[in-house]
């Protein structure tokens, strides 16, 4: 059983005053027209995210809370359940609702300043079936998922995901482990609403996206150390198509289209006169790189640290963390491998 308490903040700074910025945040062309020099306001939150789980080899439960404090409160949580079909095959199925953590707008939610309006924080509620076949040395794996994205404010969305792989154990002894594998990945969203005008979720959201990798894993335990190492080299694809500034509504739409005709009459830089964000396709490398380890200083006293690298579907990222665990009664056993580092529950 887990009891979780994460202080939690979120922070996106304060959009700029120019034109180009202000009439694609919030109240878009019209207030950015009315009020070219007064500031949509700091986004940044900060809460105490709190929640409960229990976990056995085949059933994991949770609920918990988006951090209380953020703009807009929700309650979150899933279960989990694995039945093995035969000795080799197992099918794992999942139910949940969790929150989308792409940007502060996706995950606290957003404020303009300048109408006062709130929207975002994005939940995804859906299930995912996992089916995997493992004979020891060599494995298969697909997986398949649905889910209906809604937020406050928020246009309705739906994602769909396909995926599938194959993995080989190249090299295992009691104290290391070497794995390398292939991956595919397709998944779609009926629309895209990545943007942050009000009724946009601020979340990656492509028509299509097609992804190709090879993963490798590295693990090794070594006295009180254990550590490991993995990433993954590939392509990805991916296509959004054009989307309005204002997906929730026909009126506001036709009045943005035409304050961003008078902003260009005006001499305004960065005045999209059609108030509709275009469409595009790109091909690219894909990459991800992760590292962990675990320490233990005492027979009841952890120290450990995570880093990783990646530029997973259209943007690049670097997360880290450190920390210190402390076990209730002494262990004198081997360490985990692979380690498996504690990371806060809003990291997906």
């Amino acid at each position: 059983m887990t009891l979780r308490a994460t202080p939690t903040g979120v922070s996106s700074g304060t959009p700029d005053t120019t034109y180009g910025t202000l009439s694609r945040f919030g109240g878009g062309p019209a207030t950015a027209l009315d009020m070219p020099l007064r500031s949509p306001g700091s986004q940044n939150d900060n809460g105490v995210g709190l929640g409960i789980g229990y976990e056995t080899a085949n059933l994991a439960v949770d609920v918990g809370t988006l951090p209380l404090g953020f703009r807009q409160n929700d309650i979150m949580g899933g279960v989990r359940y694995r039945m093995g079909l035969s000795d080799q095959t197992t099918l794992t199925g999942e139910l949940s609702r969790r929150p989308v953590t792409d940007s502060a707008l996706s995950f606290a939610g957003a404020r303009d300043a300048r109408t006062g309006e709130r929207w975002g924080t994005v939940s995804a509620n859906g299930g995912r079936l996992d089916l995997t076949w493992d004979d020891g040395s060599f494995g298969t794996y697909a997986i398949g998922a649905l889910h209906s994205l809604q937020g406050h404010n928020v246009q309705s969305n739906y994602r769909a995901e396909l995926g599938g792989g194959m993995y080989w154990r190249v090299h295992r002894t009691t104290d290391s482990a070497f794995t390398a594998g292939l991956n595919f990945t397709g998944m779609a969203y009926d629309k895209n609403l990545r943007y942050f005008t009000y009724g946009h979720g601020g979340y990656f959201s492509p028509q299509q996206f097609l992804a190709m990798s090879v993963p490798f894993d590295w693990a090794q335990r070594s006295g009180r150390l254990s550590y490991q190492i993995k990433g993954a080299l590939g392509v990805q694809y991916f296509k959004e198509d054009a989307a309005p500034y204002f997906p929730t509504s026909r009126t506001r739409q036709s009045a943005a289209a035409q304050a961003a005709s008078d902003a260009e009459a005006f001499g305004e830089v960065g005045a999209n006169t059609t108030a509709i964000y275009p469409g595009q396709s790109k091909t690219g490398l894909g990459y991800n790189l992760g590292m962990a380890m675990e320490y233990q200083l005492h027979p009841q006293l952890f120290i450990g640290s995570h880093l990783s690298l990646d530029n997973a579907r259209n943007y690049r990222q670097f997360t880290g963390g450190l920390y210190v665990r402390y076990a209730l009664q002494p262990y004198t056993g081997r360490q985990a491998l692979p380690v498996s580092p504690l990371k806060s529950p809003y990291s997906f």
